[in-house]
């Protein structure tokens, strides 16, 4: 579950969506320390209490390892109307203000014969189907069976013959049952991480540099009179520029 709460990264530990959803709701959470079970204290006794009763039903059943929380429903049936050392009452006394009867509790995963209620029998029809006892349903008065040969494999009756003599005198032999959990990998939810950008200094700009440039005039060419270009010696303007300076 620790993709949920949230996971720790170099920048710290970022929330998991189930930890958002505390913050959003104003609900502070305290976890226990990783790989320290026993800090839950009593949630965790109870939960061996509840498993430890799982395994000795199944064990002494024919029923498919598959029908573990039907077992699981059962034993907090019980164990709401039993007393405790810690309370002088029951729960379910201390919940509704009445006194539990034990009478109705029966053997998990015993056989029974149940009348399933069916307006299109015949007189001729079988009335009863062999079916094993699973558990109390919660919204009626009644019992809830396991009918493996039937298409409706879940039914709830009332009318019903326990046949507890006949489990209790077969075999005694206690099965194997393994109800360890198993490690699922989960994929890693998307989380986005904080992204700290740090400052980048600019680099310095470099001027472009303007080289100089000399602009050379053409001197200017003379011409006569009619139009035609006169050349001048070269000899001449040589003594010329010499004579400028002077």
């Amino acid at each position: 579950m620790g993709e949920y709460y949230g996971r720790h990264t170099p920048y710290g530990q970022v929330p998991g969506p189930f930890a958002r959803f505390l913050q959003e709701n104003g609900i502070v959470a305290q976890y226990s320390t990783p790989g320290e079970p026993q800090q839950n204290g009593v949630a965790e006794r109870r939960n061996r209490t509840l498993m430890g009763m799982v395994r000795s039903m199944m064990s002494y059943s024919t029923l498919p390892l598959s029908l573990w929380m039907e077992a699981l429903k059962t034993t907090i049936h019980i164990l709401n109307r039993v007393p405790s050392m810690s309370v002088p009452k029951t729960p379910y006394e201390l919940w509704t203000g009445r006194v539990p009867s034990p009478n109705h509790l029966r053997v998990w995963g015993s056989p029974a014969e149940a009348k399933v209620f069916n307006p299109n029998i015949g007189k001729l029809d079988p009335k009863t189907v062999s079916c094993h006892f699973i558990g109390y349903p919660e919204k009626s008065k009644g019992f809830c069976f396991y009918c493996p040969d039937r298409h409706t494999k879940f039914v709830e009756m009332r009318h019903v013959v326990f046949l507890e003599e006949e489990m209790v005198r077969g075999s005694m032999v206690a099965r194997e049952i393994d109800l360890e959990e198993k490690r699922v990998c989960v994929p890693t939810p998307m989380i986005e991480e904080p992204f700290f950008s740090l400052p980048v200094a600019a680099a310095p700009t470099i001027p472009d540099i303007v080289m100089p440039t000399h602009v050379v005039s053409s001197p200017a060419v003379e011409t006569n009179d009619n139009g035609e270009p006169v050349l001048q010696d070269p000899t001449e303007s040589i003594a010329t520029d010499e004579e400028e300076p002077q």
